[in-house]
């Protein structure tokens, strides 16, 4: 009997260890195939975008995306190629066998010589083998290939910003036209392309232009050529020091009635190294008044701002700067997908807007002051412990967006160029987004500031191509200030901080002593 009953126990034991086995074999087998993700992150970081998995699902011919990763790595690296390991795979899951991934261990010369030709390059990576620090070429890119068309993703070294990389790359390669964004020169404006002198003070519009070169065709433009915004979806009116003449202010007249997109970044006040100001005006504001919006000549100052650093003598200090005005979400559209998703953008000695009411004309407030911000007219004193403080506070716009169908500002008139013959209304609706700054997008700032970046691009893609990747750039870029407090509720924290663990140990210390006395009268 004892011998049966230990029978049936080993049997059953035996039973459920095989159903735990296959349990696993397919849970492991269905998972496999398919992902689950619980990102409890605010923008959901670490999870794919409904974008990214709507452009899988919608791919219509093979993708193929070559990885070239060295088997040996830098612990450091590990993370980043099992991250970009997990998501390829997860991004082909959804593309129904259209994405193709293939890996590539780049330790021969023939694999090497490959990678090279695609412009992935050999790097030198310090790698710690048997107690050695040894340095080894390796390689650290991906290659997206689809029919004749090529990106290039050189070296992956981190995980931010990779799904906005890849999907980037995707788009570009299976766009069946790409659209053209042009940037007006010919006015003083900060170069597109950083030389030696201007490496150190971050007065260009490099870190622009080459995030624009991932998704568009970027050109130089000078406006009073004929033609020059032939085929151009955006043009972008940035950082000019020189009025534009009436030539070029009926071509950018004209490409708006055309139904083109116009991004307007515009100064009214040129503020100088020493903190000297000069008046500047680019002869813009009757044409942007036409559209809705107009600059202001005069600068906007906010509560909510940001640190400045400035010298004293042989002293560097960090101080709140009214002047650096620090637009919070709490005042942005939640409508607009160009901001929805952000948090905070920074526009250093920025001029506010007036808006003027047109018919048809859609005006959206996108960015926008806190109500404690003030301006101030001629003559500016931009010294910090100088500044007055205000009689009045308002709030102001700081960026505009116009939607709709425009009339020309030369309705009724003879055109520059001396002729009748031009189109006085849209021809189809068209977009302005007008902005009273032209700094926050300057390399400098946008390396201290990556969202007023991710302000710009977002407004791009949005008037340029789709909103597709507006949510994907946007997710990963967040902050997280404290909340500001007044100087009772600082001295109110601090003595929290101060005496609330003392009195948690003295009560806890009362607790435990009446405990034992209570224990000592029941015995």
């Amino acid at each position: 009997m004892n011998f049966l009953k230990r029978f049936q126990y080993a049997r059953d034991s035996y039973l459920v260890t095989v159903l735990i086995v296959g349990i696993a074999l397919l849970i492991n087998f269905v998972a496999s195939r398919h992902f689950l993700r619980v990102d409890l992150t605010q923008n959901q970081i670490y999870a794919i975008s409904s974008s990214s998995k709507t452009l899988m699902r919608d791919l219509e011919d093979i993708v193929t995306v070559k990885v070239y990763f060295s088997e040996t790595l830098p612990p450091n690296l590990f993370a980043v190629r099992q991250y970009v390991d997990d998501m390829l795979d997860e991004l082909a899951s959804y593309s129904k066998g259209r994405l193709v991934i293939s890996r590539f261990n780049p330790e021969t010369p023939d694999v090497a010589n490959e990678a090279m030709k695609l412009g992935i390059p050999q790097i030198q990576m310090n790698i710690i083998q048997k107690d050695k620090l040894e340095v080894k070429n390796g390689f650290l890119g991906i290659a997206i290939l689809f029919g004749d068309k090529k990106e290039v993703l050189p070296v992956v070294q981190t995980t931010a910003n990779l799904e906005y990389d890849l999907i980037s790359a995707i788009k570009k390669v299976t766009a069946k036209e790409t659209k053209v964004v042009a940037i007006a020169t010919g006015h003083e404006e900060p170069t597109l392309e950083q030389d030696f002198s201007q490496a150190s003070t971050g007065i260009s519009y490099t870190l622009l232009k080459k995030a624009l070169d991932r998704n568009y065709e970027v050109r130089s433009v000078t406006l009073d050529e004929p033609k020059a915004l032939d085929s151009v979806h955006t043009l972008i009116l940035a950082g000019a020091q020189k009025p534009y003449t009436d030539k070029e202010k009926f071509a950018i007249d004209q490409f708006l009635m055309k139904g083109g997109r116009l991004i307007v970044l515009a100064d009214t006040v040129d503020v100088k190294s020493d903190l000297q100001t000069a008046p500047l005006d680019l002869g813009l504001n009757d044409l942007l008044d036409q559209y809705g919006a107009s600059v202001e000549k005069s600068l906007a100052l906010d509560r909510s701002n940001e640190n400045a650093s400035f010298n004293q003598g042989f002293m560097t200090f960090m101080i709140p700067y009214p002047f650096w005005v620090k637009a919070v979400k709490k005042f942005f559209d939640p409508t607009s997908p160009i901001v929805a998703k952000l948090d905070g953008v920074s526009f250093p000695w920025t001029s506010p807007l007036k808006l003027t009411p047109k018919d048809g004309i859609q005006s959206i407030s996108l960015l926008q002051t806190t109500p404690d911000a003030w301006t101030q007219s001629e003559p500016f004193n931009l010294i910090p412990n100088q500044i007055q403080a205000p009689t009045e506070r308002k709030q102001t716009s700081l960026a505009v967006l116009l939607k709709g169908n425009f009339a020309s500002f030369y309705k009724g008139k003879k055109s520059p160029i001396g002729t009748r013959d031009f189109l006085q209304e849209s021809q189809k609706p068209g977009q302005v987004l007008v902005v009273g700054n032209s700094r926050f997008a300057l390399d400098r700032f946008a390396q201290m500031f990556p969202q007023n970046l991710a302000f710009l691009l977002n407004a791009v893609d949005d008037m340029t191509m789709d909103q597709s990747l507006i949510g994907i750039r946007s997710k990963a870029i967040l902050e997280q200030p404290l909340k500001e407090l007044s100087a009772s509720e600082r001295q109110l924290v601090k003595w929290i901080g101060i005496l609330l663990m003392p009195i948690l140990v003295i009560l806890f210390g009362l607790f435990r002593h009446m405990l034992r006395k209570r224990h000592h009268l029941w015995y």
